[in-house]
């Protein structure tokens, strides 16, 4: 009978300890900026081609990157690619950030595309419905990846809205390299800017900048990923090319 107890405060200690990566900091200091509606002006709507088989295409179902028929990096379907926000986000003495969000502007208006080799770069608007910040986002392919960069001026910062993918797992020294599930993590503040911190089912590598702010991911809520950017002026670095999907050896 003691022997039957012991093991039964084994199994509920070991239960107890492989599920402590799933509520044990969940979340902390983030909060949840859901993405708004998206819309495009028909003369920025289609195809850009960057080169080297590099496409970025702007629907009112939002953003995509691919390379020939190879899905890279798509922002949220049926939302905007990113919001703006009001307020602040500050690392205390323990090395614990904690943002603090005053105004959201989260529905998105693309109005033009202007088109150069090798970069597309949009214009327009993200709003509130009663304020808006001009919006500039800029994709550019080169050196082996592809920098999709955003600058909203007025804002304090930007959260860019990914659709989820499957086995978004961390890479270090940016996140832990764990399936990242559920849970939301800021940057290590030393992992450069641009560097990956998390790779896709899709076979890429993400990073982000610039450096000197608080970046974080958070993969709380279901069918996006957010990437929390304390700057108005920002980028999301993927790799040109993805890995090739493993085959099975059985």
């Amino acid at each position: 009978m003691v022997a039957l107890v012991a093991s039964l405060a084994a199994l509920a200690l070991l239960g107890l300890a492989t599920n402590v990566p799933g509520w044990i900091g969940r979340g902390e200091g983030f909060v949840d900026v859901p993405p708004g509606l998206l819309t495009v002006k028909d003369d920025a709507k289609g195809v850009a081609t960057l080169g080297g088989g590099v496409t970025v295409s702007l629907y009112s179902d939002g953003l995509r990157v691919s390379r020939d028929n190879t899905l890279l990096l798509q922002t949220v379907i049926g939302g905007s690619m990113l919001s703006a926000v009001e307020g602040s986000a500050t690392t205390g003495g323990d090395g614990h950030t904690q943002e603090r969000v005053t105004h959201r502007f989260d529905n998105v208006s693309i109005t033009e595309l202007d088109f150069l080799p090798g970069r597309a770069t949009y214009f327009g608007t993200v709003g509130d419905g009663t304020r808006t910040l001009p919006l500039t986002l800029r994709i550019e392919a080169g050196g082996g990846v592809i920098r999709v960069g955003a600058s909203v001026g007025g804002a304090d910062g930007v959260v860019w809205h990914l659709n989820r993918e499957p086995l978004t797992v961390g890479i270090r020294p940016g996140l832990p390299a764990v399936n990242l599930r559920k849970t939301a993590n800021w940057v290590d503040p030393d992992t450069i800017e641009g560097r990956a911190v998390f790779s896709t089912l899709l076979g890429t590598d993400v990073g982000v900048g610039p450096q000197r702010v608080a970046r974080g991911v958070d993969i709380r809520e279901d069918g996006r990923t957010d990437i929390h950017v304390w700057t108005a002026a920002c980028f999301l670095t993927v790799s040109s090319q993805a890995r090739p999907a493993p085959t099975s050896t059985s």
